[in-house]
């Protein structure tokens, strides 16, 4: 109600007017309430929440959330000019003020946090009014977790890849065995009967040649064959037993491990048997490779072949590492208070810091370029933890890296 003095003629009046505000009312309540709802919202959602100015990307107001998430503090938040803690993509789209009509989103931005660091977040903006004012509500999620998530999905994918290729090279490594290992057995057990036929016919061959003279035989003179076909003999029985020993060791790498974690293993025995399955890449990338093997080594509980698996992973790397032929790679083991080492040294590039602290990440490679997938370490670490061992590393960048396994050693080889 309104009263306001009037004068008429001679008399003093008031003129009161009267009006019914109750729909105003309602209507104030009803903001009101709408605005308490909105920020009962506003302040309990699990996902960060900034109100930025439209038009202006200056902070009005953050929730909780968006406080946890960037570090500031709500008095740090509010006023905050130029808020580039969402990226610059965000920013650019508040300030086209009212142009936003139908909001905007991007599903995977940079935010900087308070301290500095970057974390991936999506984020969806909605114009709003607000206290009479116009403004752009920012929901910010945070992608971490899901990230992460994803990375381990790849991760499990990329080792059942893995396993599923080593099923069937496993496979083809046996099959490839049998077929060598027939033709071969015929040449080593052909080899020892000719070189035994050899001697015999040798005793008369060289009684003729006392009463004859030299003569020829197989285009050449017996006096020179006499020397060359025992070695040419023994040459063939050497080759053929070297690769029956190949054989065995494609065969022990490809057989199923009954045993698992539960049988043990000669460690010496599953380093030379790395170690024969690589001489062919071992020639090619050094002419200086040592193995040294300590005696008297307590058996390790565990399996066999998949240290194997390790240890050919650290051969490999250290192989790719030599910068020339001359450079070297050793391979020893020791044992020292119950437990058992393997070390894989060489004289290659050396790691820096940074790509030691990380050498052991999953798709994590120095060697995308020639098809490294990042696995090999990782799955090396798995296989040692699972062995209840360590596996550790040394480098120096232009020195060379030294690779540790450590396994605790089986106790009834301990007494």
């Amino acid at each position: 109600m309104a009263i306001t003095p009037l004068r008429v003629g001679e008399k003093e009046l008031a003129l009161g007017i009267k009006r019914d505000i109750t729909a105003r009312k309602t209507a104030e309540e009803a903001l009101s309430e709408s605005e308490e709802r909105f920020r009962q919202i506003f302040e309990q959602n699990q996902d960060a929440q900034v109100i930025l100015g439209c038009g202006e990307c200056r902070v009005i107001d953050a929730n909780p959330a968006a406080i946890a998430l960037f570090g500031y503090s709500r008095e740090e938040f509010i006023g905050m000019e130029e808020a580039d803690l969402l990226g610059e993509k965000v920013c650019e789209k508040v300030k086209t003020g009212l142009k936003l009509q139908g909001g905007f989103s991007f599903e995977r931005v940079d935010a900087v946090r308070r301290d500095g660091t970057k974390a991936a977040v999506s984020v969806r903006g909605q114009v709003i009014t607000l206290r009479q004012s116009t403004m752009v509500l920012c929901t910010v999620r945070d992608l971490t977790e899901l990230i992460r998530m994803e990375e381990e999905a790849r991760y499990i994918q990329a080792k059942l890849i893995h396993a599923n290729k080593m099923t069937s090279i496993g496979t083809l490594a046996s099959g490839v065995a049998h077929e060598i290992n027939n033709p071969n057995n015929f040449i080593l057990f052909n080899s020892t009967l000719l070189s035994d036929a050899w001697k015999d016919a040798a005793r008369i061959l060289e009684r003729y040649y006392r009463d004859n003279g030299d003569f020829s035989l197989g285009g050449l003179p017996y006096s020179e064959m006499s020397e060359v076909v025992p070695e040419l003999l023994s040459g063939i029985t050497d080759g053929s037993r070297r690769i029956k020993g190949i054989v065995d060791n494609l065969k022990d790498f490809s057989r199923k491990d009954k045993a698992g974690l539960e049988g043990s293993f000669d460690v010496n025995r599953a380093v030379m048997a790395s170690v024969s399955i690589l001489s062919n890449q071992i020639a090619k990338y050094t002419d200086s490779f040592e193995v040294d093997c300590a005696e008297g080594l307590p058996k390790v509980k565990g399996s066999g072949q998949k240290i194997e698996q390790v240890v050919i992973n650290l051969v490999l790397n250290a192989l790719h590492a030599l910068a020339d032929k001359k450079k070297r790679v050793i391979v020893a083991t020791r044992q020292e208070e119950g437990r058992v080492f393997i070390e894989v040294r060489d004289e290659g590039a050396g790691m820096t810091r940074d790509v030691l602290d990380r050498v052991m990440e999953p798709f994590f490679t120095t060697k995308a370029d020639l098809g490294g997938t990042g696995l090999g370490l990782s799955i090396s670490y798995s296989i040692i933890k699972e062995h209840g061992g360590t596996l550790e590393f040394d480098s120096a960048p232009g020195i060379g890296t030294t690779a540790r396994i450590t396994l605790p050693a089986e106790a009834e080889g301990l007494e």
